[in-house]
Order: C-alpha cells, then structure tokens, then sequence
C-alpha cells in the first residue's frame, strides 16, 4: 500500500474540499514548517516563484517528510520537466497554458506509464516518497500520480471540453488572474468578475462531465468560498509571502492596539 500522503487520489475522492499553501521562496526549512500548517498539502511555483529544480528536489523531500502530499506547478508544458518533478517525489504536477486536447495528450504522456503514456523510468526517490516495491510503484503508479491541466487562456477555455475529455487527466486547474486578463483582453485582473466566474462555472462542468477534480487558485477566504460553490475543491488556500505579510500585519496591529 502506498504511503497515506503519497496516495493523493484517495484523498481527492473524499467529499471535504483539499486546500493547500503555496510556495514562491526556496527553502527547505520554510518548506518543511510549510507542510506542517493546518492544510492538506503544499505546492512548489516552479513557474513564477523562484523555486529552481535543484531547490525543489530537497523542498519535495521536506514535504513528504512531514506527511504531506507535494504538488508541483512545473515552469512550462514540457515533457522533461514533468517527469523531473514526478521522480523527485511530487504526488502531482500542474501543468501551465494547456490549450489545446493535442498539449494535454502530451502532458499525460510525459507524467504516466504505458498504456496510457511513455513516462521515462528511474524515479528513485519517488519509489522513496510511495512507500512501495518498484514493481508494485509501477503498477500503482498511473493512479497515484495527479496530472493537472492548467485552463487560462480563451483558446483553452473554446477547448475545455476536448482538453478535459483526454485519457488519463486527473484534474483541470483555473488560474484566475490570467484567465481574467485574457478573458479582458488585457485589461484588468478580475478572479471574481462576472466573466471569469461564467467561464469557471464551464470548466468546473467539463471536469465534472469527465470525472476530473476541478482546481482554482483561491489565495483568500472570500475567493475560496465562491470557487468552493462552483464545485472545485483542489484550491490554493494562500502563498508564502501572503501569510508572512498577513502574520506580520496582524502582530503590528495587536501591538498598536494596546
């Protein structure tokens, strides 16, 4: 049996919403107090934070080491990168500007195993994080590792239906920010606005029509609660910098207070 943390999928497949931190700073020690926080798991930004693989490989071990799932938004859609992330331990791996059912045939080719895809072997210290046999990891493998398509463009939102009908695709991703701007033709960054939410509510449908977990990054109380009503439940509860920011406000405050 795999390790608890490890088997993402049981988890995603209970009822309760899975709500997890999100890391930009690389750092082991931050990464391990991280995966100790009251949340479900933690994610690496491999695409905007300034994590680097050489940083993640040990931030993932962290992680795993506290009994938490890690996640890994990989720098771009490229078949090398997933399976970096996978090797090193990562229960899943979200993928960037999936936009056609043509890049996420590539993306579960690039992180699953024959039948369903051409994943490379020798993921040593993912057998380490699973708890399991190489022959039974192998075998194991295909439904332990969780295959996120991010949807944030209009071109992927036209091909959501086809993207979320790939074999294989564990789950659709919503970045909200650049969902909004593309959707505003550049014009602001609106994660709640009208639009973004109608075209939430399409992509929330097309994960549920195909049996994938629908996933959005929340970042606050207010924007989880709505997403949460759109039917996601894989939601970025908050990131690094936010929490440090927010502690740090709330300490000053109660100090000005007195």
């Amino acid at each position: 049996m795999a390790s608890s943390h490890y088997d993402l999928k049981a988890r995603l497949a209970r009822p309760e919403p899975f709500l997890f931190s999100w890391m930009s700073i690389p750092s082991t020690h931050l990464a391990a107090q991280m995966a100790r926080l009251p949340l479900d798991g933690v994610c690496l930004d491999m695409q905007h934070g300034m994590i680097g693989f050489s940083d993640a490989v040990p931030m993932i071990a962290a992680i795993n080491a506290a009994g938490r799932p890690a996640i890994a938004r990989i720098l771009w859609n490229e078949p090398g990168l997933v399976g970096q992330v996978l090797d090193a331990g990562a229960a899943a791996v979200v993928a960037p500007m999936v936009n056609s059912r043509a890049e996420a045939e590539a993306l579960v080719r690039a992180a699953k195993y024959p039948p369903l895809g051409g994943r490379s072997w020798g993921g040593y210290t993912a057998l380490q994080a699973s708890g399991l046999q190489p022959a039974e990891y192998l075998r194991q493998a295909n439904r332990l590792t969780q295959v996120f398509a991010m949807i944030e463009t209009v071109v992927a939102l036209n091909n959501v239906e086809a993207i979320a009908a790939t074999p294989g695709l564990d789950g659709l991703f919503v970045g909200p920010s650049d969902l909004s701007i593309t959707l505003s033709n550049g014009a602001a960054i609106a994660r709640t606005g009208a639009a973004t939410l109608k075209a939430m509510e399409r992509i929330a449908a097309a994960a549920k029509a195909n049996n994938l977990v629908a996933g959005a990054f929340g970042g606050d109380p207010e924007r989880i609660g709505i997403y949460l009503k759109l039917g996601y439940k894989f939601i970025t509860a908050g990131v690094d910098v936010d929490f440090l920011q927010a502690g740090a406000a709330a300490l000053v405050k109660a100090v000005n207070a007195n």
